[in-house]
């Protein structure tokens, strides 16, 4: 994580210093373009999104910078489920119920504790799938906000660059002051492009990329429930995953305990 700041801050100053470089800084800050760009944008956010789809998105945008590494988080999930599995078909369901409400993941555990429940195939299969989608949604209608950000601001922009060539247009008499002006005039278009191409867009695609690989995780998840409430044994459902690093490990887990079971009785 420190790395990726790091780096992002990096690449961020090397920008920063081409945009700058041969321009005066005083043309590039304009208050009246900063208010018509920010503020039309933070009007846009208030009229058309509800306040908490709002907290929620940026959230959950925090989450997708700052969980990059999504492969350890699913291999300790698969690994849990397989643990869960071992639980139930040595110990039973309250013993499952008991271990499920110990899982930091949310649909790990609904899921765990539906099977301890006693729910069939059928009834789990849509109890979990009305989840899935329910997620789905969710990232929809957050990936659209970001989306309607990344239209919105170059529109402002243009926008705040009309009002502020139609005051140029007013003192065309005065030529000392036409150029300056001009410069102004384009700041707001500059915002919005900047907006647009180096957060909003890119945050779009960062929260995509999130979302698709957590619901590629959750798919995972819901077939190695399937085996989980058949009763499966751990090599079965990690065999049915295709996670043959987690089949060899548990391989060598029962290899090494049945040398332990054949030790302890040749000592009794």
């Amino acid at each position: 994580m420190v790395k990726y700041i790091l780096t992002t801050l990096g690449i961020g100053i090397f920008l920063v210093i081409g945009f700058l470089w041969g321009v005066d800084i005083r043309q590039l800050f304009n208050f009246q373009s900063l208010v018509i760009v920010f503020g039309g944008l933070t009007l846009a956010i208030w009229l058309g999104f509800p306040s908490e789809r709002v907290r929620v998105t940026f959230r959950a945008l925090i989450n997708a910078f700052r969980h990059d590494d999504l492969d350890a988080e699913e291999k300790r999930l698969l690994s849990q489920v397989l643990g869960l599995a071992k639980i139930y078909r040595m110990e039973g369901s309250i013993a499952l119920q008991k271990a499920a409400s110990r899982v930091d993941n949310d649909f790990l555990r609904y899921g765990a504790i539906l099977v301890a429940e006693g729910y069939n195939e059928l009834s789990l299969m849509n109890a979990l799938k009305r989840e899935y989608l329910k997620v789905n949604d969710i990232a929809s209608s957050q990936i659209q906000l970001l989306k309607t950000l990344a239209r919105l601001a170059p529109a402002l922009g243009m926008a705040g660059t009309v009002i502020s060539l139609m005051q140029v247009m007013q003192h065309l008499d005065i030529e000392a002051s036409l150029g300056p002006s001009l410069g102004l005039a384009l700041s707001s278009t500059l915002y919005g492009i900047l907006l647009a191409n180096l957060i909003f867009l890119p945050a779009t695609i960062k929260l995509q990329q999130y979302y698709a690989r957590r619901s590629a995780i959750m798919r995972l998840v819901m077939d190695a429930l399937l085996g989980l409430q058949k009763a499966e044994h751990p090599l079965r459902i990690a065999e049915r995953l295709n996670s043959y690093e987690l089949y060899c490990k548990l391989k060598e887990e029962e290899k090494v305990g049945a040398h332990v079971v054949r030790l302890k009785r040749r000592v009794a």
